[in-house]
């Protein structure tokens, strides 16, 4: 009977307990349920962390453009009227970042002549921090509105690049020789058909302190015989430096090659800052006249 009457003893308590769960079950869920909708509004509501996936909107911030420091010289700069008759070639060289990104089969020249169609590239490379596009000489002239000697013509070098296939335009100036008449002959009165290639094409900031290599101007085409390789002289763009002479200078097969002393070279840049271009112009005389090719260079920082 004591047991009995133990166990009625706490009988009341059992009961309350039993009801405190019951109640329980149903409060706690509810309570759960009014704190999603405030956890979510706090944490930009549901996976989206913020509306997207986390980045900004998935936007690059108005970073850098793939392209956007791309440039491109054409060699030789100076056409003669009579490519018209030619077989050879020009090239356009194509310098800066994300050169991985052109499409190298999508490369073509677009002249003055709103009539003509754009030349396709007879074929390009890639080379470490350059693409270089050849093109038909007699296609190349056509592409031109009327050329005259004396003439100045812009030439649009056009390509596709990335997975996007974003269209990108680099333009540069070439100059016009020849008989006014655009017929074109070989009596020796014209410019020599040449082209220069300033090896390397990066120049370090660090040249200009106590740099002991050398920097060479390669020179190819057709006159090489005529040139005067005691002449050769690199021109900068600080217009307050004086021509510099070449070290030495020779001449090899199909090539001329002259060589300049690179912190000299580098003295001969106006103010030059990493990421810059600078146009390099190589003087001589050929055939007793004066001549001068260009080429251009970017300027690099320490370590670069």
């Amino acid at each position: 009977m004591n047991t009995l009457q133990r166990h009625r003893q706490h009988l009341p308590l059992l009961v309350l307990v039993v009801a405190l769960a019951a109640l329980a079950s149903l409060w706690l869920p509810q309570i759960s349920g009014a704190a999603e909708p405030a956890f979510d509004a706090a944490h930009g509501g549901g996976n989206g962390h913020g509306g997207g996936n986390g980045h900004g909107g998935g936007g690059n911030g108005g970073g850098h453009k793939p392209g956007s420091d791309l440039s491109v010289a054409l060699q030789p700069d100076v056409w003669n009227t009579n490519y018209s008759h030619s077989e050879g070639t020009v090239s356009a060289l194509i310098r800066g970042s994300d050169l991985g990104l052109i499409h190298l089969d999508s490369i073509v020249l677009v002249g003055t002549d709103d009539a003509e169609a754009p030349v396709p590239a007879l074929r390009a490379t890639r080379q470490g921090n350059q693409v270089r596009a050849f093109f038909a000489k007699d296609d190349a002239i056509a592409s031109l509105d009327t050329p005259k000697a004396g003439e100045v013509h812009e030439v649009a070098i056009e390509f596709t690049m990335g997975d996007d296939n974003t269209k990108k335009s680099l333009t540069d100036n070439v100059r016009i020789v020849g008989p006014d008449d655009g017929e074109g002959d070989d009596d020796g009165e014209e410019e020599a058909d040449l082209d220069l290639a300033i090896q390397p094409d990066s120049w370090n900031m660090n040249w200009a302190h106590n740099s002991h290599g050398t920097v060479s101007a390669l020179i190819r085409g057709d006159g090489l015989a005529d040139i005067d390789l005691d002449s050769i002289e690199l021109v900068g763009t600080d217009t307050d430096a004086d021509p510099l002479p070449a070290l030495r200078a020779s001449r090899n097969g199909n090539h001329v090659r002259a060589f300049f002393a690179m912190d000299d070279a580098f003295a001969t840049l106006d103010t030059p800052k990493r990421g810059e271009v600078h146009e390099i112009t190589i003087r001589f005389k050929a055939a007793g006249k004066d001549g001068e090719l260009t080429d251009r260079i970017r300027v690099v920082g320490p370590g670069h």
